[in-house]
């Protein structure tokens, strides 16, 4: 998408980056980080290239910079062009490239065109082999902590965006969510999205969810699946006998590097293996029974 395709008034523009609108004001006026148009009637009209250099902007301040410099960055990273490779390969190594740098402009630019053939070709051939990548390389020590939160921070902006409107429709529904302790969700957000174009729809609790609190949503919204993702098993194990009461309730699988076969038979649940793309296929394709009846 290009950056004349879309204007946006402040109100809607607060609304797409997240950021009050008296924030987005001050930014403008302060650090001169807003180019907006104007309208007939006058109004100001924010673009792509100015929503770029809003979540640059906050993407380096998530990492500790002070607002002017964030912005600083952010209006430096803007006046770049950013070549934007075709192949899927490419837009990894590009990806891989702009987290080493703390480019969070030239990443926004590079999921732009990730996500240009749709949802599953994005996640499947860049967002997963992106993530895949920047885990080894911090196990490595080729990556820090502050790489790894950069880019996800910005990854996991992109996929909540896609999400938008994922509760809708009439398909049957899945509840998603991390246990307590557990604060890694791109497996689960694409996980969600991809059982979403598969006509389910998404209830999203998100990290750190005590189970206790899964099971309270789990009897208001009557889930046909609720779906426990973790990347460490001990979160999983610590809420063991909690896991086991909403099993009994609702059909409840576990997912995630933490799950494993063995421990959801342990627990009486189900278990989703391989990839998020692979787990949401088989769900969508086999979904649990409809139960006798929910507690």
């Amino acid at each position: 998408m290009s950056d004349d395709a879309d204007r946006w008034r402040i109100k809607e523009f607060a609304a797409i980056v997240g950021v009050q609108e008296v924030t987005l004001r001050a930014w403008e006026r302060r650090y001169d980080l807003l180019q907006p148009e104007r309208s007939a009637g006058g109004f100001r009209l924010y673009s792509r290239a100015d929503e770029r250099r809003i979540r640059s902007m906050q993407a380096h301040m998530a990492r500790g910079i002070a607002a002017a410099q964030a912005a600083a960055l952010a209006i430096s990273e803007s006046a770049v062009d950013t070549v934007v490779p075709a192949r899927p390969d490419a837009l990894v190594d590009e990806l891989l490239a702009a987290a080493e740098a703390f480019d969070a402009t030239r990443i926004d630019v590079l999921l732009d065109a990730a996500f240009a053939a749709g949802r599953l070709q994005g996640i499947r051939d860049v967002v997963l082999p992106v993530l895949v990548e920047i885990g080894r390389r911090w196990e490595l020590a080729q990556l820090s902590v502050g790489h790894e939160h950069f880019v996800s921070h910005l990854i996991e902006r992109r996929l909540l965006t896609l999400a938008g409107g994922w509760e809708g429709g009439g398909g049957p529904l899945a509840l998603l969510a991390c246990p307590s302790g557990e604060r890694h969700t791109l497996g689960l957000l694409c996980f969600g999205l991809m059982l979403a174009d598969r006509g389910w729809r998404i209830a999203y609790l998100g990290a750190d969810t005590p189970v206790d609190q899964i099971t309270d949503v789990s009897a208001s919204l009557r889930p046909d699946a609720v779906v426990l993702c973790a990347l460490q098993a001990q979160y999983l194990i610590d809420d063991a006998d909690a896991i086991c009461d909403l099993g009994r309730r609702h059909h409840t699988i576990l997912a995630g590097s933490g799950a494993s076969a063995g421990l959801a038979q342990r627990l009486g649940v189900a278990h989703a293996g391989g990839d998020p793309l692979t787990a949401a296929q088989a769900l969508a394709e086999h979904p649990p029974a409809p139960p006798s009846n929910n507690a």
